[in-house]
């Protein structure tokens, strides 16, 4: 173990595949923190997919805040550079773990029972992967939270949600008819989005938990790139209704002959790609400059919008606010090459956070704002927001990935 981890240290990057080959953790800047020690949990007898110790150490490292790895129930195996232990036993319906010290003392740092009444063993393992992350970093996790996709699966367009690890799928709409947009709302129970089912664009709002849908802009003309507002009682549209392609507030309700749409943006001759935060701030992608550019205003006053992306090339877009409204996360083109960035709001500066990827779509961040979802190609990914750590998720494998979104709440 010792040479394996030199040789870590001398690489500077490397590839984490973990028992269930699910997902692979590419790493650079955090290989050199301590690691925590995953033991196998007593009477888990799962070697594939349901493996605790795999489960949260597969959690852990996609964090890449912390690094953790997989030992077997031995404790003379655990070496001194071993910061903490996370041991565990399996007891009819009760998960009971233990995060300790590696002391002299064995000192316990935290001890908890998950009830596992459903017999999800995944949800009480990402459980128990927040609750140490948690302890660990004074930040919420995020294991349990959901993703939502737009997969091409041959002819069809499936409209997919899934835990964050991209398992356990649920296919929520499957059509031949090109879908697109996504966007969840605040409390996670809706999907907004586009279908071209009627021969335009139109914009649909669906129950993620039942079948039930409902149009919410079907405006003349093109209606597209839905966002929900912070109270989920009204969206941002992108509608070409009048000249140009503006940017309009509408209720989330059943449209009618009657809805109306309440004019929002018209800074260029075509503004799209809102993203509204809690505080009411808007970013949405615009050409006033000449280019694809991103701009934000305020829902109380959108007359003079503010340009973001200065001095950063002539193509920006789709971006996305940070929970917190610190940053945001978009895509920039340089040299025909597309990547996923992040801008610190604060001091304006942009840096990259993608790796090895050149054609990234959809970022998007997680509710804790540590980690950005994205995709590129056939592909989806996870970054967390220094571009140190990236996850490629083997779990999600469609011909085309055409959109996708970290759902808002936890």
């Amino acid at each position: 173990m010792k040479k394996s981890l030199l040789v870590c240290v001398a690489l500077l990057k490397i590839t984490l595949s973990h028992a269930d080959q699910n997902i692979e953790i590419i790493g650079g800047n955090n290989i050199s923190t301590p690691p925590i020690a995953i033991m196998d949990f007593t009477n888990n007898d799962d070697s594939g997919n349901n493996n605790i110790a795999n489960i949260i150490a597969n959690d852990i490292n996609v964090s890449g805040d912390i690094k953790a790895i997989n030992i077997s129930s031995n404790q003379k195996q655990i070496e001194s550079n071993i910061t903490y232990i996370v041991s565990g036993v399996v007891k009819g319906d009760n998960i009971s773990y233990t995060l300790q010290q590696n002391n002299e003392s064995s000192t316990v740092v935290l001890t908890n029972t998950i009830v596992n009444l459903n017999k999800n063993t995944r949800l009480a393992a990402h459980t128990i992967s927040n609750q140490i992350y948690q302890k660990l970093t004074n930040t919420p996790g995020i294991f349990t939270t959901k993703i939502a996709y737009i997969a091409q699966d041959k002819r069809n367009y499936k409209l997919i949600v899934a835990d964050y690890d991209g398992f356990n799928p649920k296919v929520i709409l499957s059509t031949k008819n090109i879908i697109a947009s996504l966007a969840w709302s605040p409390n996670g129970s809706q999907i907004a989005y586009i279908s071209l089912e009627s021969g335009k664009p139109v914009v649909y709002v669906q129950n993620v938990y039942t079948p039930s849908r409902f149009i919410v802009a079907n405006f003349p003309g093109s209606n597209s790139s839905p966002t929900f507002t912070p109270t989920g009682s009204q969206l941002a549209v992108t509608l070409t209704k009048d000249s140009g392609s503006h940017i309009y507030l509408v209720d989330n309700t059943v449209f009618s002959s009657n809805s109306s749409a309440i004019p929002l943006i018209s800074d260029g001759s075509i503004d799209t790609e809102a993203d509204i935060g809690a505080n009411e701030n808007i970013v949405f992608t615009s050409n006033h400059d000449g280019g694809p550019q991103i701009f934000m205003a305020n829902l109380s006053n959108t007359s003079a919008p503010k340009r973001l992306t200065i001095n950063l090339g002539n193509y920006n877009t789709t971006a996305r606010l940070a929970h917190n409204l610190s940053k945001i996360t978009f895509i920039h083109r340089d040299m025909g090459t597309l990547r996923t960035y992040v801008q610190d709001l604060s001091t304006g500066a942009n840096y990259p956070v993608s790796m090895g990827t050149n054609l990234d779509t959809a970022p998007s961040f997680a509710p804790n704002d540590k980690l950005i979802l994205f995709s590129s190609g056939n592909a989806v990914y996870i970054v967390n927001t220094n571009g140190t750590t990236q996850t490629k998720l083997n779990t999600i494998n469609y011909n085309q990935i055409i959109d996708l979104r970290w759902a808002n709440n936890y």
